[in-house]
């Protein structure tokens, strides 16, 4: 199956995940505990049937630095800091509200970023524009973690782009990379 026919099945399959809002609970408490031993973290703003990092972000907020993608046309193009002493109001894209100091061009010790599916290998099926692998080939080091529910495990031939993450957390638990 190609990675489009893919996408569009990994799509229905998130969109019928039951009992969200204790799997997102789960995650989030894993997500939390891994959070700890990191100062700067880069973590998607979760929007539609995404794993929710809202909760994530306002328990986060405050104690860490918090950096957010930041879209134009569905692209990621930078990242912004997120201030604990505002509330964030994400828009249609998922973009904050940029402050005067603007953008962050720099590495996160922790990166959290979203997906459609997943395999054995840590490897992500993304949305297609390949957003995530550039930010990654720009900054390679930091742990990247992806969030998904087990039910989009999938097997999916992999790309010369594709870079793996560090590891996937679901509800059932953690899948790690042999490095």
């Amino acid at each position: 199956m190609e990675k489009s026919e893919l996408r569009k099945e990994l799509v229905k399959i998130r969109l019928a995940v039951k009992e969200r809002e204790n799997k997102n609970e789960i995650i989030m408490r894993e997500v939390l505990r891994i959070a700890e031993k990191y100062d700067r973290i880069f973590i998607y703003v979760s929007m539609g049937s995404e794993v929710d990092t809202h909760e994530i972000i306002r328990a986060l907020g405050g104690v860490k630095q918090i950096f957010v993608p930041y879209t134009v046309k569905g692209i990621m193009r930078a990242a912004v800091p997120l201030y604990s002493d505002k509330p964030f109001t994400p828009d249609g894209r998922g973009n904050v509200p940029v402050r005067g100091d603007g953008f962050f061009d720099g590495e996160a010790d922790l990166n959290i970023v979203p997906l459609l599916g997943y395999d054995d290998g840590c490897y992500r099926v993304g949305y297609g524009a390949g957003c995530y692998d550039r930010y990654f080939e720009k900054f390679n080091g930091g742990l990247k973690v992806g969030l998904a529910y087990a039910e989009q495990h999938c097997v999916f031939t992999r790309e010369q782009t594709d870079i793996p993450l560090d590891m996937i957390v679901t509800q059932s638990g953690i899948l790690g990379r042999n490095k």
